[in-house]
């Protein structure tokens, strides 16, 4: 099998639309809006496992936090996804993101007075999980009404960069401040930084977009948006292993708190470091994907795939700080690659009005797959150890990408013709 580049995305036309993009004051306000969120996004994920960790001292519960979650993207998918192609994103968009700034200010207030106990939070992720499954479709949609088609590649690459920005820059603020002032502070400045995320949304003019006419039931205009990326020679292979590594690799990532206490004697601190540095690796991805043109993001999806192989067994049998650290950079880049390979294929390839389902779809195993994984594998970690858990996750995952490995030339070609 090849790996050949594609030449839509090389340097200089990346950077014309950079120019371009950077020249409109709309598009600017949608990703300062975009960055507060996803600050406030990871910073969220490194407090909420800290303190299920420090509440139990279990990765069971751990899981189960981060399922929680997770999971509800899953239940209301199909319906969220609809939502997104039939009303209007903006709409959409201030709605979620008021929910969730009122939301983190409660957990903020539960835990300065001692409450946020594991039920408490659990609930508390759970309603977080319903609002994020209603506003993910339709924020991955809104970035088509503020640039035009010829930017898009560039923008949603942009975008994904920004956001492993975010998990680089997250972890440490949150690190930084539970260790100064507890959780409380950290859960304040996270909703403070969703209310500047909605502010942002509420001054951007989107482009109107077109909208899903038909009129069957959720679940039947839900499985068209499956079938059209299944089937797809492009998006097909694609799709296939981003939901592998969703369920086989990213898990391991969601269990980094015991990595962190129990393997390496660390704190809060040793728990951003490691989130950190996968947030590095990520962004080193980022740039990659950007670079890499549409054939070069299929050959970023499978390399990713078998990459985080390695970097993922590195990061589980590893026994101090700096191998940790290490692999996590690695692993951070492999799954950045094929996780946002995946979404710009999906992206780029969805019709206008079936945009909103399809990226319900990557939502929907974007959050629910490693919440699924790491509650099941945070469960045999308990009883077997985080190593041979993780390990057995990644042999799974070399072996699917083997059995997808005949279908990368025809995802190459097919993408080239988008």
């Amino acid at each position: 099998m090849g790996f050949a580049a594609g030449g839509w995305g090389a340097s200089m036309p990346v950077m014309h639309d950079l120019r371009v993009l950077g020249g409109d004051v709309n598009f600017d306000i949608y990703t300062a809006g975009n960055i507060a969120t996803q600050l406030s996004y990871w910073m969220l994920r490194t407090v909420s496992g800290w303190h299920a960790w420090a509440l139990t001292g279990q990765s069971s519960w751990v899981g189960v936090v981060v399922a929680a979650d997770m999971l509800p993207a899953l239940l209301i998918g199909p319906w969220a996804g609809v939502l997104a192609d039939r009303i209007e994103v903006r709409r959409v968009l201030l709605a979620c993101y008021g929910a969730a700034t009122a939301l983190f200010c409660v957990m903020a207030l539960l835990a300065g007075q001692d409450a946020l106990r594991i039920w408490v939070l659990t609930g508390m992720m759970a309603a977080n999980g319903i609002v994020t499954g209603f506003v993910q479709p339709a924020a991955h949609a809104a970035i088509t009404g503020v640039c035009a088609r010829p930017q898009l590649g560039t923008a949603i690459s942009l975008h994904s960069i920004l956001f492993n920005v975010a998990r680089f820059i997250g972890p440490a603020i949150a690190g930084v401040l539970i260790a100064m002032s507890g959780v409380a502070l950290a859960f304040w400045v996270t909703a403070a930084l969703m209310a500047l995320s909605w502010l942002g949304f509420a001054l951007v003019r989107f482009a109107p977009l077109d909208r899903m006419t038909s009129s069957g039931s959720v679940l039947a205009e839900t499985w068209s948006a499956f079938r059209f990326v299944a089937t797809a020679p492009g998006s097909g292979p694609i799709f296939a292993l981003f939901v592998a590594a969703a369920f086989l690799l990213r898990p391991i990532g969601e269990l980094l708190p015991e990595l962190a206490d129990v393997t390496l004697s660390g704190d809060a601190e040793t728990l951003a470091r490691l989130s950190s540095a996968m947030g590095l690796g990520a962004i080193i991805a980022g740039f990659a994907n950007m670079l890499g043109g549409v054939g070069g993001l299929v050959r970023l999806s499978y390399a990713g795939a078998g990459v985080a192989v390695v970097g993922g067994i590195g990061l589980a049998m590893s026994q101090t700080a700096t191998a940790a650290i290490a692999f996590s950079v690695l692993y951070g880049a492999a799954i950045a690659a094929g996780g946002v390979s995946a979404q710009t294929v999906m992206q780029v390839s969805a019709p206008a009005n079936m945009r909103g389902r399809i990226m319900s779809l990557f939502g929907m195993t974007f959050r629910a797959g490693p919440a699924i994984g790491a509650m099941a594998m945070g469960v045999l970690a308990d009883r077997l150890g985080l190593a041979p858990v993780s390990v057995a996750g990644c042999i799974g995952m070399l072996v699917i990408v083997a059995l997808l490995a005949r279908h990368y030339g025809t995802a190459r070609d097919s993408m080239k013709a988008v």
